[in-house]
Protein backbone atom coordinates (compact mmCIF):
# COMPACT_ATOMS: atom_id res chain seq x y z
CA UNK A 1 0.00 0.00 0.00
CA UNK A 2 1.17 3.42 -0.98
CA UNK A 3 2.15 5.87 1.63
CA UNK A 4 -0.69 7.64 3.64
CA UNK A 5 0.66 11.11 3.01
CA UNK A 6 1.55 10.33 -0.36
CA UNK A 7 -1.89 9.27 -1.11
CA UNK A 8 -2.74 12.81 0.59
CA UNK A 9 -0.44 14.98 -1.64
CA UNK A 10 -1.83 13.56 -5.04
CA UNK A 11 -5.14 14.34 -4.09
CA UNK A 12 -4.49 18.13 -2.52
CA UNK A 13 -5.32 20.64 -4.93
CA UNK A 14 -3.39 24.04 -4.05
CA UNK A 15 -5.54 26.91 -3.07
CA UNK A 16 -5.91 29.73 -5.41
CA UNK A 17 -3.86 33.01 -3.12
CA UNK A 18 -1.58 30.43 -1.50
CA UNK A 19 1.57 31.68 -1.12
CA UNK A 20 4.94 29.73 -2.24
CA UNK A 21 8.93 30.34 -1.99
CA UNK A 22 9.73 29.42 -5.93
CA UNK A 23 13.64 29.36 -7.10
CA UNK A 24 14.47 31.70 -10.23
CA UNK A 25 15.37 28.65 -12.01
CA UNK A 26 11.99 27.46 -12.85
CA UNK A 27 11.17 30.66 -15.11
CA UNK A 28 11.55 29.89 -18.58
CA UNK A 29 11.30 33.19 -19.51
CA UNK A 30 13.28 36.50 -19.17
CA UNK A 31 11.92 37.30 -15.72
CA UNK A 32 14.89 36.89 -12.90
CA UNK A 33 17.50 36.41 -15.79
CA UNK A 34 19.77 38.55 -13.70
CA UNK A 35 19.27 36.41 -10.15
CA UNK A 36 20.92 32.94 -9.71
CA UNK A 37 18.74 30.24 -10.72
CA UNK A 38 18.40 29.15 -7.00
CA UNK A 39 17.61 32.32 -5.40
CA UNK A 40 14.38 32.33 -4.60
CA UNK A 41 11.09 35.15 -4.63
CA UNK A 42 7.76 34.81 -3.39
CA UNK A 43 4.73 33.35 -5.82
CA UNK A 44 1.19 33.00 -5.54
CA UNK A 45 -1.54 30.06 -7.08
CA UNK A 46 -3.08 31.84 -9.26
CA UNK A 47 -5.56 29.70 -11.06
CA UNK A 48 -6.45 26.00 -10.72
CA UNK A 49 -6.18 24.29 -14.30
CA UNK A 50 -8.88 21.95 -15.38
CA UNK A 51 -7.11 18.83 -14.75
CA UNK A 52 -7.41 19.51 -11.18
CA UNK A 53 -3.16 18.43 -10.99
CA UNK A 54 -1.64 21.50 -12.57
CA UNK A 55 -2.07 25.14 -11.59
CA UNK A 56 -0.68 28.62 -12.55
CA UNK A 57 1.63 30.41 -10.43
CA UNK A 58 2.36 34.55 -10.34
CA UNK A 59 6.10 35.02 -9.68
CA UNK A 60 6.58 38.00 -7.65
CA UNK A 61 8.72 41.05 -7.16
CA UNK A 62 9.89 43.90 -4.64
CA UNK A 63 10.55 45.78 -7.86
CA UNK A 64 8.05 47.90 -10.20
CA UNK A 65 8.77 46.54 -13.52
CA UNK A 66 5.00 47.13 -15.08
CA UNK A 67 2.24 49.04 -14.30
CA UNK A 68 -1.83 48.41 -15.79
CA UNK A 69 -3.54 45.27 -15.12
CA UNK A 70 -1.11 42.98 -15.88
CA UNK A 71 0.68 43.52 -12.07
CA UNK A 72 -1.35 42.79 -8.79
CA UNK A 73 0.19 44.70 -6.06
CA UNK A 74 -0.35 43.76 -2.23
CA UNK A 75 1.53 44.60 0.93
CA UNK A 76 1.81 40.98 3.08
CA UNK A 77 2.25 42.87 6.29
CA UNK A 78 -1.32 44.73 6.30
CA UNK A 79 0.05 46.23 9.54
CA UNK A 80 3.13 47.54 8.64
CA UNK A 81 2.80 50.65 6.42
CA UNK A 82 6.90 50.43 5.67
CA UNK A 83 6.84 46.70 4.52
CA UNK A 84 7.94 46.40 1.49
CA UNK A 85 5.13 45.68 -1.45
CA UNK A 86 4.87 42.56 -3.44
CA UNK A 87 4.27 43.35 -7.53
CA UNK A 88 2.92 39.98 -8.79
CA UNK A 89 3.35 39.68 -12.62
CA UNK A 90 0.27 38.50 -13.61
CA UNK A 91 1.47 38.34 -17.48
CA UNK A 92 4.39 36.03 -16.78
CA UNK A 93 2.32 33.77 -14.76
CA UNK A 94 2.95 29.94 -15.53
CA UNK A 95 1.67 26.31 -15.30
CA UNK A 96 3.47 24.02 -13.32
CA UNK A 97 2.33 20.57 -11.66
CA UNK A 98 0.91 20.20 -8.33
CA UNK A 99 3.85 17.56 -7.56
CA UNK A 100 6.45 19.97 -8.59
CA UNK A 101 4.85 22.91 -6.41
CA UNK A 102 4.90 20.94 -3.40
CA UNK A 103 8.73 20.09 -3.62
CA UNK A 104 8.65 23.90 -2.21
CA UNK A 105 8.04 25.79 0.55
CA UNK A 106 4.68 27.09 1.56
CA UNK A 107 4.69 31.11 2.66
CA UNK A 108 6.73 33.84 2.11
CA UNK A 109 7.72 36.01 5.22
CA UNK A 110 5.52 33.77 7.42
CA UNK A 111 2.35 34.65 5.12
CA UNK A 112 0.91 31.07 3.62
CA UNK A 113 -2.42 32.34 2.30
CA UNK A 114 -3.52 36.18 1.08
CA UNK A 115 -6.26 37.12 3.00
CA UNK A 116 -9.90 37.28 1.76
CA UNK A 117 -9.48 40.90 0.11
CA UNK A 118 -6.46 39.96 -0.96
CA UNK A 119 -7.48 37.04 -2.66
CA UNK A 120 -10.62 39.13 -4.33
CA UNK A 121 -7.84 41.62 -5.82
CA UNK A 122 -5.90 39.20 -7.41
CA UNK A 123 -9.19 37.11 -8.98
CA UNK A 124 -9.98 40.59 -10.33
CA UNK A 125 -6.67 41.51 -11.41
CA UNK A 126 -6.43 38.11 -13.29
CA UNK A 127 -9.98 38.78 -14.64
CA UNK A 128 -9.05 42.55 -16.06
CA UNK A 129 -5.63 41.14 -17.72
CA UNK A 130 -6.47 37.80 -18.82
CA UNK A 131 -10.78 37.99 -19.33
CA UNK A 132 -11.07 34.94 -17.17
CA UNK A 133 -12.86 33.79 -13.89
CA UNK A 134 -10.43 32.08 -11.91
Amino acid sequence: MKDWKQILLNIYTPEIGSVWAVHNGIWNNLFASNKYSNDYHPAVVGKINEDKISCKIIPGTTKEYLKGTGVFKVRFNTYNPDYQITHFLINLWMTISNKELFKMKRGWDGVEMLNETQIKGLKMQIKFYWGIDV
